[in-house]
């Protein structure tokens, strides 16, 4: 992951639990205290900056991914790449639904970036939408709900997801049911 990432754990541990606690949690994680944003850092960094956070804050991970994701959007998404998410999408859905495109985007600048791939369906139901997320990074769904309930915020559209368990589909990727506006 870029370091962008790391540094945005960074800022969210420090503005909420202060400086001293993520020097306890960079300290047990093994890692730098700092990151260079656009440089590209092995995964295990971050995972390993999670696995601390969980053990100093005494929180589950997916609670810290979960807060994490929420985190990125308000104080990374929207106020480094703004015109970017503008262009991805007006409100709630049309930016989900649009995520793919983004990505792509996002991938120019960032040629080392893997990101996740998102299939949005409409189902049967009016503001009902099945979301198929395929990562090959394990563990993140949290941190998408995080990104969702953010995205919910920043759009001022209502959300709840259900989570669709892995052996009640066919298919290899995490499932959701999001309802918007309800």
């Amino acid at each position: 992951m870029y370091g962008m990432v790391n540094e945005a754990v960074r800022g969210l541990v420090s503005s909420n639990f202060g400086e001293d606690t993520w020097t306890k949690i960079h300290t047990k994680a093994g890692v730098s205290s700092s990151f260079v944003a656009l440089e590209s850092y092995d995964d295990a960094v971050t995972y390993n900056l999670v696995g601390a956070a969980v053990e100093v804050l005494g929180i589950s991970a997916e609670d810290v991914l979960k807060t994490f994701g929420v985190y990125w959007v308000e104080h990374v998404a929207t106020v480094h790449y703004g015109e970017l998410m503008a262009q991805t999408g007006g409100g709630f859905t049309e930016f989900i639904k649009n995520l793919d495109s983004m990505h792509q985007r996002m991938q120019s600048i960032f040629p080392e970036y893997k990101p996740p791939s998102f299939r949005v369906i409409d189902t049967d139901t009016p503001g009902v939408y099945q979301v198929d997320y395929y990562s090959k990074r394990e563990g993140l769904l949290p941190f998408v709900v995080g990104l969702f309930e953010g995205l919910s915020v920043h759009f001022g559209e209502p959300i709840t997801i259900e989570h669709i368990p892995d052996d009640s589909h066919p298919m290899p990727c995490q499932r959701m049911l999001l309802t918007v506006g309800k």
